[in-house]
């Protein structure tokens, strides 16, 4: 008997943004003998249809050369899959086929076969660029671009001495589009004239302190605190005696100047665009941590973020209540038809947080309330939010609503335990999955020793501050900026925050990083948390698919995203 086509309900949707592309696909029910799925990508402008490259073979197989082959010949046992080689720029459908019969004998099943929509691998979303890097450590990748320390693990002191070398290749594939995001109001600075003032808190990447030496259309407010200013000391020291115009905001201990955004005001002294995101100016930031930047092209943005730098630029180093009381309102503005709300910091009276049972600060409390407007998906990145924070709201919230789609990847493992503590004692858990970043630590099947982070002091592994409600739906949120979203930011540190609402392909670039590096590090942290039990290659026979229609936290992934 032949295969049946694909039915009705069967479906294939694709999600993009600059440097990943996300298909997922669901099927009604179990293919009696597939062994997975050919992925290939077409490319529209030619229609060239390739196969997607896989690592990863059958149980018993190896690949100590660490050669890909492709999906027809080592196919995907999942219902998403992520295009991590997809050239960036080009846009693309992907065609996926059930394969049949028995490892190095398969036979696909075009009748069965679904195709998506096409994306493209761009930064561009109307007027907002959206930028996101490579900076995950933890891959079998760089597990063999560099040679092993001591430890087994690949050496941290070996990847410091590529990744702060610009044009060098790992440095390059790490740090992907990001540099350009970050250099792209002083490109056009230089290009166009006008100025770019920017508030900085880390700096000591050579590639992006080249863009500000002795440029006299730049203007820097550096911040750090007046104990340890170990990371930026070369680059400010070098700034001041290049003359470029860089004010030292030292402030004091436990409070600190977190922004990272660049404003560019043009020849007539009209501000024109900004830069915000995550993303400190260290090469650490570019290459060793998760990070997403974003430059938006609209001067009613500009505007507020430039009369901030110069708040800020005046405050000296007090955060002096004068200047706590004007970060302390909503500034609302419209791009590309949708709301955009922003809020800086420190917003509060008091300068620290009095007790942990304090009234949430007007912008943590705006947040509170999106997430408490979430009706199907709450998706997040975080480094290391503090208590209270957007992990107690989502909590909270999805206690109300049972049904509410959430996934998550954190650095902070202590708080990733707490939430998980918290829920796995409780109906509803399929649907709630949180993890933190992880490595694999020991050699296992196809698998080598990996390292996690940049050195062994370093902290922040996941650095993004992200949080994305409901992004297939016109009411969609994504929340971004410097801001931790957690009490603390609030009331020690200078910060911004963006809200923006109803903007769906945004949310969607934002939504493809996140569940990016959520399905990298939850592989890694179900390595840690099975151990011999982990999934060590493909399943010989089509009982993979078992879990997909059995396991509710894996079927409510599906429904989400297919």
């Amino acid at each position: 008997m032949s295969p049946s086509p694909a039915a009705a309900t069967d479906r294939a949707t694709a999600y993009a943004n600059n440097d990943v592309a996300l298909a997922a696909w669901t099927h009604g029910t179990k293919i009696k003998g597939c062994l997975g799925f050919a992925v290939y990508r077409i490319e529209v402008a030619t229609n060239k249809k390739t196969p997607l490259p896989a690592w990863v073979g059958f149980r018993g197989e190896s690949n100590k050369q660490w050669q890909p082959k492709t999906t027809e010949t080592w196919p995907v046992q999942k219902f998403s899959w992520r295009d991590l080689t997809a050239p960036r720029g080009g846009t693309y459908k992907y065609e996926i086929v059930p394969m049949t019969g028995a490892p190095g004998l398969l036979v696909p099943v075009p009748a069965q076969g679904l195709t998506t929509n096409a994306v493209t691998l761009t930064p561009e979303v109307g007027n907002l660029s959206a930028y996101f890097n490579r900076g995950i450590l933890s891959t079998q990748a760089l597990a063999r671009a560099v040679p092993a320390g001591p430890s087994g693990v690949p050496n941290y002191q070996v990847l410091k001495d590529r990744i702060d070398q610009p044009g060098d290749p790992l440095r390059n594939n790490l740090a992907g589009q990001l540099i350009d995001g970050l250099a792209d109001l002083f490109e056009r600075a230089k290009a166009k004239g006008g100025a770019v003032h920017c508030a900085l808190y880390e700096l000591n990447d050579p590639e992006l302190l080249e863009l500000l030496l002795g440029a006299p259309f730049v203007h820097v407010v550096l911040s750090n605190t007046g104990a340890d200013d170990a990371t930026n000391m070369a680059a400010r020291q070098a700034l001041h005696e290049s003359n470029t115009d860089v004010i030292d905001r030292m402030l004091a201990g436990g409070h600190i100047g977190h922004n990272k955004f660049a404003v560019y005001v043009d020849a007539g002294g009209t501000p024109q665009a900004v830069l915000t995101g995550s993303t400190n100016w260290t090469y650490t930031a570019l290459c060793g941590q998760s990070n997403n930047a974003l430059v938006i092209e609209s001067a009613a943005l500009a505007k507020e973020y430039f009369d901030y730098w110069r708040r800020v630029q005046a405050d000296g180093a007090a955060q002096a209540p004068a200047f706590r009381t004007q970060n302390n309102v909503v500034r609302v503005s419209k791009v590309d038809g949708s709301d955009v709300r922003l809020w800086f910091s420190p917003n509060t009276k008091a300068k620290t947080k009095p007790s942990k049972n304090a009234t949430a600060p007007a912008d943590m409390a705006e947040v509170f309330a999106a997430i408490a407007g979430a009706q199907r998906a709450v998706l997040f990145l975080l480094f290391q939010p503090g208590s209270p924070s957007v992990f107690d709201a989502v909590l909270a919230e999805q206690r109300a609503k049972p049904h509410l789609f959430v996934r998550g990847a954190a650095t902070d493992a202590k708080a990733v335990g707490k939430y998980n503590t918290d829920l796995v004692h409780r109906p509803g858990d399929p649907r709630v999955t949180v993890v933190a970043a992880a490595a694999i630590t020991d050699q296992f099947a196809f698998w080598q020793k990996e390292l996690l982070k940049v050195s062994p002091t370093a902290h922040a592994i996941i650095h993004d501050k992200i949080v994305v409600i409901d992004p297939r739906s016109p009411n969609c949120v994504v929340i971004t900026g410097s801001h931790n979203l957690g009490y603390r930011a609030s009331y020690n540190n200078d910060e911004n925050l963006l809200i923006i609402r109803g903007n769906q392909p945004l949310a969607a670039a934002y939504a493809v990083h996140v569940m990016d590096v959520y399905d990298h590090y939850r592989f890694r942290y179900t390595v840690q948390t099975k151990k011999a039990r982990a999934w060590t290659g493909l399943v010989p026979d089509d009982t993979w698919q078992d879990k997909y229609f059995d396991d509710p936290s894996i079927k409510s992934e599906l429904e989400f995203w297919a």
